[in-house]
C-alpha cells in the first residue's frame, strides 16, 4: 500500500467516525470497485442511486435522468464562465440536459469550439465567447454582447478559475494579481455587470464556484486559499442581500476533482532533485472525482436553493465540521502533518 492509499484510508477512517446525523453520504450498497480504481474517500458522495462514471462506480446524488427531469431549469438562459474544461464544461452540458439555453466563456477558443460542438449534439441553443475574466474591459464587453444576443440571463454560473501552488515567500506578486484577478475579481466583474439586470427582472439564480479551500486553508496555497475564502464570503453576503429581489445565490465548494486546475495552473513546488512537482500533482488530481458528479450536485443545489454546495461532501464536509467545531484542533492537526512532512510526501515535494 503506497502513501496515497494510506492517506485515503486514514481520511476515510476519520470520515466514518462522523456521527450519522451529520453525514450526508449514506450510499446504498454498490458493486465492487474496479481493481486499481480510487477508493474510500474519493467515492463517498451524497447518494440516492449508484451509477457508473468513467468505468468507476460512484454513489451519486443526482442521475442523468433526474437532471433531465428538473423542471426548474426548463427554458431558462444560463451563462457558464470558464466552460472550456472541467467543472465549467460539465455544468454547461448538464444545464443543456436540464433544458437550458447556454452561453459559455473561456480563455481558449479551441476549448470553446469543442464544448459548443458537444452542446450542438444535444440540440440546444448555445453560443461561445472568448473572455479573459481578469479583465474588467473584456467582461464589460462580453456583458454588452451577451444582452444583445440573449436579452436576459436567468442563471449565472461564475466558474472561471485558476490554480496555484507554492510557498508564500517564493510566490511572485504577479501571481497574486493573476489568481485574485481571475478567481475573485473575475466573479466580482460578472456580478457587477449582470446582477443589476437580474434585479430589474426581480428573479435569477447565481452559482459561484469556490472550493473546499474556501472552507478551510491548506499550506502552500496562499493566493488560491485567499481567493476562494473571498468568493465564499462574497456569496454568503449576496445570498442575504439579494433575497429581497428574489435572486438566489449558492456557492459551490468542490473537493478533489479530476480537472485541469493544476495542469493549467502555476506550481512552485519541487522534489528532492530540484525538479518541479507539478507532474506528480497532475497525476494525483487525475485520480479525482469526475466533474459531472460535481455539476449534477450543483444543479440540485441550485434547484433546492442551497447556500453552500459540498461536492462531494466526503471531500470537505468532515474537515469543515472539524474546523467549525474546533478551529484550534484543525490547525493543530494540519500543522502537525505539515511539520512531519506528510503533505510533502503526497505531492513529492521537498520540505
Amino acid at each position: 500500500m503506497d502513501l496515497l492509499d494510506r492517506a485515503v484510508e486514514a481520511s476515510d477512517s476519520i470520515f466514518r467516525r462522523v456521527p450519522a446525523y451529520m453525514r450526508l453520504d449514506r450510499p446504498p450498497r454498490a458493486p465492487a470497485l474496479k481493481p486499481g480504481s480510487p477508493s474510500g474517500l474519493q467515492h463517498r458522495v451524497v447518494a440516492s442511486t449508484t451509477e457508473r462514471v468513467d468505468n468507476q462506480y460512484i454513489g451519486d446524488c443526482v442521475t442523468e435522468r433526474e437532471v433531465r427531469n428538473m423542471s426548474f431549469f426548463q427554458g431558462k438562459t444560463a451563462i457558464v464562465t470558464g466552460a472550456g474544461s472541467g467543472i465549467g464544461r460539465a455544468l454547461a452540458l448538464e444545464l443543456a440536459d436540464a433544458g437550458c439555453k447556454v452561453a459559455i466563456t473561456d480563455i481558449v477558443q479551441e476549448r470553446i469550439d469543442e464544448v459548443l460542438g458537444e452542446l450542438a449534439g444535444k440540440g440546444v441553443e448555445a453560443k461561445g465567447y472568448l473572455v479573459d475574466h481578469a479583465s474588467r474591459e473584456e467582461v464589460e464587453r462580453f456583458a454588452g454582447q451577451f444582452f444583445s444576443d440573449w436579452g436576459h440571463v436567468d442563471i449565472l454560473c461564475s466558474n472561471a478559475g485558476v490554480g496555484h501552488g507554492g510557498r508564500f515567500e517564493e510566490t511572485p506578486l504577479e501571481d497574486w494579481d493573476w489568481v485574485l484577478g481571475v478567481n475573485l475579481f473575475g466573479a466580482v466583474y460578472m456580478l457587477h455587470y449582470f446582477v443589476p439586470r437580474m434585479i430589474e427582472r426581480q428573479q435569477g439564480s447565481i452559482l459561484l464556484t469556490a472550493s473546499d479551500a474556501g472552507l478551510y486553508s491548506i499550506p502552500c496555497m496562499s493566493p488560491y486559499n485567499t481567493s476562494k475564502h473571498a468568493v465564499l464570503g462574497l456569496g454568503e453576503t449576496l445570498r442575504m442581500e439579494l433575497i429581497v429581489h428574489n435572486i438566489k445565490v449558492s456557492v459551490l465548494c468542490p473537493g478533489f476533482i479530476n480537472t485541469r486546475i493544476v495542469a493549467d495552473g502555476r506550481v512552485y513546488l519541487y522534489n528532492s532533485a530540484g525538479k518541479s512537482s507539478k507532474e506528480e500533482m497532475v497525476k494525483f488530481y487525475e485520480k479525482g472525482v469526475d466533474p459531472s458528479i460535481v455539476s449534477r450536485a450543483a444543479l440540485r443545489g441550485l434547484e433546492k436553493d442551497k447556500g453552500i454546495i459540498f461536492a462531494p461532501p466526503s471531500h470537505s464536509l468532515p474537515q469543515f465540521i472539524l474546523f467549525r467545531i474546533s478551529p484550534a484542533l484543525y490547525y493543530s492537526l494540519f500543522r502537525f502533518l505539515w511539520k512531519k512532512g506528510f503533505v510533502h510526501k503526497i505531492f513529492g515535494v521537498q520540505p
